[in-house]
């Protein structure tokens, strides 16, 4: 039996929610991975398992450069205080916002909106990052480019629900 449109409107939706889910928990566990090398970099005979020569890259050169705390960086924040979030810490309330978000069952103004605008911000984010990373670092990050990977897709599936 065919469905309804209000019913196939609903199921679309449904899957998109699980989309965002999805992709929200991959961003979740790349991020958590993230912050437990950030923090195991202290010792200086670990060597990340990012870094390794299959990557063709070095995620430790990312990680302890200054844009591994983008908010000093800019200088919105000093260096070291508890604002100075590590970019690990921020894909983590990110992603976390995100999955908090589209598990609300109940629709609440503004929804699609926020998360379109949010999706988008973290998409020039992305891209901005890229270009620190490729052309100023000259480096590549395999962490780096999963957490792209995720701000992509999530703003394809925020322009999906937008429409």
């Amino acid at each position: 039996p065919r469905l309804s449109a209000q019913a196939q409107a609903a199921r679309n939706k449904m899957r998109r929610s699980f989309k965002v889910k999805s992709v929200a928990i991959v961003g979740i566990i790349v991020a958590t991975y993230a912050l437990y090398v950030e923090n195991r970099l202290k010792d200086p005979f670990y060597q990340p398992g990012c870094s390794a020569s299959w990557t063709g890259g070095d995620c430790a050169t990312v990680f302890k450069s200054s844009y591994g705390h983008i908010l000093s960086h800019w200088g919105i924040v000093p260096k070291g205080s508890v604002l100075d979030l590590s970019l690990p810490i921020l894909g983590l309330v990110l992603y976390g916002s995100y999955w908090c978000a589209i598990s609300i069952s109940s629709p609440f103004p503004f929804r699609e909106e926020i998360f379109l605008t949010a999706a988008i911000g973290g998409g020039c984010f992305s891209i901005y990052l890229l270009y620190v990373i490729k052309v100023i670092l000259q480096e590549f990050c395999i962490v780096c480019f999963s957490f792209h990977c995720c701000n992509f897709a999530i703003l394809i599936l925020a322009i999906l629900e937008y429409r």
